[in-house]
């Protein structure tokens, strides 16, 4: 029987052979280019290593677009820790043919030559495909900056605020379909017939490495840019959206998309003696294509902007599935089942292609970078160790943590946790470097941040003179987006339980760096999401509920930002406030300005006069928000971006703050073990006292 099937098979090729030839396209044309993003502020010399990187990145790119989910990551980083990241996102819908075609332009000529060159920063954004590139990972980080709205100039004959209504409800859905779409292609189509002689197409598509909430939500935010138009589009770093009046995705009417195998046929194929329907009509009925509908109607095809017939369209149907009919017969016809060999390649992506062994130190490597922990290239004193200022013999500057608390963990383990925390990089976190063990020694590598800390200019009255409202403005903003990365954005949960100034580091620019998160793993802390037997943080900045009974979750962050903020404003310690001769601690005094209605009084001096009152009462009111005793009234860090980076959220009123750590309690570091309230034992710290973290798999 399956040698019959066969026969019959071959003679249906021979017939179909001529028109399939014809319906072959010659060639195909260039990419649609869109727009690109590459700016000017951060550039690389010609023949650097940056731009040798760069190139590495390109290569692995466009080596890899026969990957069929249409999206790789690659990064390359060299001794002297010049990284470069990229990735690429091809259409949902696209062939592998066009997806190469697309990203070969984008590596070989657009990026490096004609749209973007020397900039260390990119994205390219064209029809068929997204290229990008960075000198930071942003991996799994959902951006919705920059954004591009696009639309075309008609307009729709009839209602447009109708029209745009029966639009948001269409991409509404797609929106849910595309994250919904799995870990390997989150990308979705819907369509929607408006009128009986207009219909609706419409897709929207996320990076793949984003979680389900936050595709949906940048898909979201898309669809709210799309421009009342007959068409239109928003493209984003992180997705983008589209709707037309013609079906512009290839076979988008015919086919499903998702990444999960395709289900079974209709008839039932079995090895030997199996019966098999290899009817035209079974087919078309398993690719759902309803010729009943389709009679008397004309269809658009996005081909530039020619119509074509129904004729053309069955024309151009019957062989193509005829082909796939082939293929799958041929199968069963010849081909047994065999065992499918594993993939052993390394992928060359962000996660990879960290290994312990490029973590590494020696142990002699960092003697000679710190002139052997010399007490002139020390930084400060915490906790769990000394930090130091070293330069190893490359010229590159870093800060080596060495930690004085023993721990129970294998050397194993240790590699393992300190590999998690390596992986966990954001342009607003410290990046951890690399590590040492030798005999006792367990020393952290970090990259060294030039302006030290926030509370070493900020609360310096010569120094603080530097950050005027814009620089304090800045740094509320990304101590936010670094926070929302380790609460929500990173492969890990991570809850900081220290966030303070000696906590913030700040680079060359004033941008600020989370520092001495990520320690929870190393120091293997007997801990839980929801409470701990061992507390430690600083007065002040730990919220009630994690101070007084060991329960701690991101909205215990939430309290010491909000406790970052007000100090910010005001210049002042929030445990040294007392000692300025108000006779109060700060939040106090904040508030007791704040109901007063002389929110300015509370401002740092130095800058009163020359700040936005709007964005400085508007902070306030936001570091209110966060020190409230109920941690369902705090917002969470998601909020608390939005409503920065957006003036026009509004903000609920604020309820008389919690006031913990009042004057005369001592600023330093509080290690609490046990739960007896009692057994509390209190540890006078420097300001760069570390604290530990918590990070649980997502």
């Amino acid at each position: 029987m399956p040698q019959t099937i066969c026969s019959s098979i071959f003679v249906l090729v021979s017939l179909m052979l001529p028109l399939m030839m014809i319906l072959i396209p010659i060639s195909t044309s260039a990419p649609n280019l869109l727009t690109q993003y590459c700016p000017n502020t951060t550039m690389f010399a010609n023949n650097s290593q940056y731009e040798t990187n760069l190139n590495a990145v390109f290569r692995s790119l466009s080596s890899s677009t026969s990957n069929t989910t249409g999206y790789v990551q690659a990064v390359v980083r060299n001794s002297s820790n010049e990284a470069v990241y990229g990735h690429f996102l091809c259409r949902g819908d696209q062939s592998v043919s066009l997806c190469r075609e697309c990203v070969d332009t984008a590596t070989t000529s657009d990026l490096p030559r004609n749209r973007c060159p020397n900039r260390k920063v990119a994205i390219i954004w064209y029809a068929e495909c997204m290229v990008r590139y960075s000198n930071e990972s942003f991996f799994g980080r959902m951006e919705q900056s920059p954004w591009f709205p696009m639309a075309n100039s008609e307009n729709t004959t009839g209602n447009m605020t109708r029209f745009m209504d029966a639009v948001g409800n269409m991409m509404n859905d797609v929106a849910v379909r595309a994250s919904n779409g799995g870990p390997e292609k989150k990308f979705g189509t819907g369509i929607l017939e408006y009128s009986s002689l207009q219909t609706m197409y419409g897709m929207g598509q996320c990076t793949p490495d984003l979680s389900v909430s936050d595709c949906n939500q940048c898909l979201r935010i898309a669809i709210s840019l799309l421009r009342s138009s007959i068409g239109a589009r928003s493209v984003m770093p992180s997705c983008n959206v589209r709707y037309e009046v013609y079906p512009f995705l290839q076979n988008a009417t015919f086919f499903s998309f998702p990444p999960s195998p395709l289900p079974s046929l209709p008839p039932t194929v079995t090895a030997a003696g199996g019966k098999f329907d290899c009817s035209l009509l079974k087919l078309l009925e398993f690719l759902e294509i309803d010729l009943g509908k389709m009679q008397g109607a004309r269809f658009s095809i996005f081909s530039g902007e020619k119509k074509v017939s129904i004729k053309v369209i069955i024309a151009i149907v019957v062989p193509v599935a005829s082909v796939i009919l082939v293929i799958l017969c041929l199968g069963i016809c010849y081909f047994e089942p065999k065992s499918k060999k594993l993939n052993t390649q390394p992928v060359e992506n962000g996660q990879e292609l960290i290994t312990v062994e490029s973590l590494q130190y020696d142990l002699s490597t960092l003697h000679s970078a710190t002139d052997n922990f010399s007490d002139e290239n020390k930084l400060g004193e915490g906790g769990f160790g000394s930090v130091y200022k070293g330069t190893l013999s490359n010229g590159q500057k870093i800060a080596v943590k060495r930690l004085s608390l023993s721990s129970s963990q294998g050397v194993q383990q240790f590699k393992a946790e300190v590999m998690l925390v390596a992986k966990l990089q954001h342009r607003n976190l410290v990046r951890l470097l690399g590590f040492c063990l030798a005999g006792e020694e367990k020393l952290l590598v970090y990259e060294y941040v030039l302006n030290k800390s926030l509370d070493y200019i900020l609360f310096d009255d010569e120094k603080q003179g530097k950050l005027d409202w814009e620089r304090r403005y800045n740094i509320i903003l990304g101590v936010a987006r670094g926070m929302l990365y380790l609460h929500h954005d990173s492969r890990l949960k991570i809850i900081h339980r220290d966030l303070k100034p000696s906590n913030v580091l700040l680079d060359l620019d004033m941008n600020p760096k989370i520092s001495d998160f990520g320690l929870a793993r190393i120091f293997e802390v007997d801990q839980t999401q929801a409470s701990t037997n061992r507390v430690v943080g600083t007065y002040g900045y730990m919220s009630p509920e994690y101070a007084m009974h060991g329960k701690f979750s991101a909205k215990s962050d939430v309290y010491s930002f909000g406790v970052l903020v007000l100090e910010i404003i005001s210049g002042k310690r929030i445990n040294g406030f007392y000692q300025s001769g108000y006779g109060e601690d700060l939040l106090s005094y904040a508030w007791k300005q704040w109901i007063a209605g002389t929110p300015l009084e509370f401002v740092d001096p130095t800058i009163r006069g020359l700040c936005s009152s709007n964005e400085v009462i508007r902070c306030m009111h936001l570091g209110f928000l966060c020190v409230q005793e109920s941690i369902d009234d705090r917002p969470t860090m998601a909020t608390l971006v939005l409503m920065l980076e957006s003036h026009s959220v509004t903000l609920k009123a604020p309820q008389e703050p919690t006031f913990f750590g009042k004057s005369g309690s001592n600023s330093g570091f509080v290690e609490h073990m046990g739960s007896d309230q009692s057994k509390r034992k209190l540890i006078l710290g420097s300001i760069n006292d570390v604290s530990l973290t918590e990070l649980e798999p997502r």
